[in-house]
């Protein structure tokens, strides 16, 4: 669903300054103006990050088919090797071709497991209701296959069938606590629905299970951010800056959570850091802006924002005719 890619996650990521309104020394300030609220942070879906999902497919969701317990007949034997093929060409990446090989494999005979494999294949080339579909069939003749649940709930949530995907991805969680993709997609569906508690104790799953999981610092550190962490939202911030040096989401939520404790200079120099590894960060510049404005550096503000609005954030366009000559 187009909605729910960046999570980055990449997706994922908040740029703006939350909580209190600061005050700007009057004397700095033009006759009849006042000081704006810092912007809220923006609630925006985190998209669960493809990267993990690639590894997944290649570290545990396409094995080789064990060695049979007992001596296969021919139309089994044809099977398992198709299913094998559609293994080899899923683990390298190449979705499509599996699906054409476990295709084969299941007009030779049906087989749960072969359909959750197939409807994961479809789930990572974005055919949502064919993974739905494949899942289903491999529910009705293994109920307990636990994988299934984890496929469907993944591609219902592609799809936007977001509380049948909550209930699915429960039902795997309870299964299997060993899956950070699965937290990392209940962190999105709990976050979707505003309950950043909640998203947050899935995130904090995601870490123990996988600390390098994409993004994860930062979409965490979001959550803190939004409680009112800022302390803790900062050291999640500079857990994502050490994985990835060139993040400039993790640099712009930063500077928010730095002018939240007031250490405005600090602040600043995270919104500049931002802007210097992307020069078109919209979000950046209007909160750079609010903070130049907190500091009574109005001509700077008018600025910063003026650069928000020619980079498409429509919002500051207000803040241009109130603040600025």
């Amino acid at each position: 669903m187009k909605l729910l890619k960046y999570f980055t996650f990449s997706i994922l990521c908040l740029m703006f300054i939350t909580g209190n309104a600061q005050t700007t020394p009057a004397k700095t300030v033009p006759p009849k103006k006042k000081t704006t609220q810092p912007a809220a942070v923006k609630k925006q879906p985190v998209d669960p990050n493809k990267k993990a999902m690639n590894q997944f497919s290649k570290e545990k969701m396409y094995n080789p088919a064990e060695a049979p317990a007992k001596p296969l007949s021919a139309q089994e034997t044809k099977a398992r090797d198709f299913y094998n093929a559609g293994a080899k060409k899923g683990k390298e990446g190449d979705f499509k071709g599996a699906i054409e090989d476990f295709t084969k494999s299941l007009e030779v005979v049906k087989n749960a497991g072969t359909y959750v494999k197939r409807g994961w294949a479809y789930q990572m080339t974005g055919e949502f209701g064919l993974a739905i579909a494949d899942a289903d069939e491999a529910l009705k003749m293994q109920p307990t296959l636990t994988r299934a649940y984890f496929v469907r709930g993944i591609a219902r949530f592609g799809k936007g069938e977001f509380k049948d995907a909550k209930t699915d991805l429960a039902k795997f969680i309870e299964k299997d606590q060993t899956n950070a993709i699965a937290y990392n997609y209940m962190a999105a569906l709990y976050y979707m629905a505003n309950d950043y508690k909640g998203a947050l104790t899935n995130y904090d799953e995601v870490v123990k299970l996988d600390p390098k999981y994409p993004d994860v610092y930062t979409n965490r550190g979001m959550m803190r951010h939004i409680l009112q962490d800022f302390k803790g939202a900062i050291l999640d911030y500079n857990e994502a800056l050490v994985l990835n040096p060139g993040n400039a989401s993790a640099y712009n939520n930063r500077g928010g959570a730095y002018a939240q404790l007031k250490q405005f200079e600090t602040a600043l120099a995270d919104f500049d850091k931002a802007i210097s590894l992307d020069g078109k960060y919209a979000d950046a510049y209007n909160s750079r802006g609010r903070v130049k404005q907190v500091l009574g550096n109005m001509d700077g503000a008018c600025a910063d924002w003026q650069l928000a609005y020619t980079y498409g954030l429509e919002e500051t366009k207000e803040l241009i005719i109130k603040y600025c000559k």
